[in-house]
């Protein structure tokens, strides 16, 4: 996991954590493996990642986390890329598996659970519009 995916994540975390147990989150995480999005980087892939989705409370259960995830859909879409993102929990996985996406890797993070690669494949050319 990069800079900008851990940054929104470790901020959280400060609020509810101490110094040593963000450290010791960030050592389960590389020991982890490497992620799905590790590895398109190192294979030079191209794609649209998501790194957060945050619904708030109240506005949860009305399709708002679809729309935002819609919207990254056609994008990928129309560009003929894979949307990918990562999420740290199973029930969050489940509902990203709902929307359209596909489990693609877990990473076992020890104390802190595990982390789930996901992705959704771009339509094929002739039913997105492109050639």
């Amino acid at each position: 996991m990069g800079l900008k995916t851990m940054w929104p994540i470790a901020c959280g975390m400060l609020h509810n954590s101490t110094l040593k147990r963000l450290l010791q989150f960030g050592i389960a995480i590389k020991r982890g493996g490497a992620s799905l999005k590790d590895r398109m980087d190192k294979e030079k892939k191209t794609y649209i990642f998501v790194g957060l989705v945050c619904v708030r409370e109240e506005y949860q259960g009305q399709g708002y986390m679809r729309k935002v995830l819609d919207i990254a859909f056609a994008e990928g879409n129309r560009l003929g890329v894979p949307v990918i993102l990562e999420t740290d929990a199973k029930s969050k996985c489940e509902k990203y598996v709902h929307l359209g996406m596909e489990l693609a890797g877990t990473h076992e993070l020890g104390a802190f659970g595990k982390l789930y690669d996901l992705i959704k494949y771009p339509k094929p050319s002739n039913e997105n519009g492109t050639v």
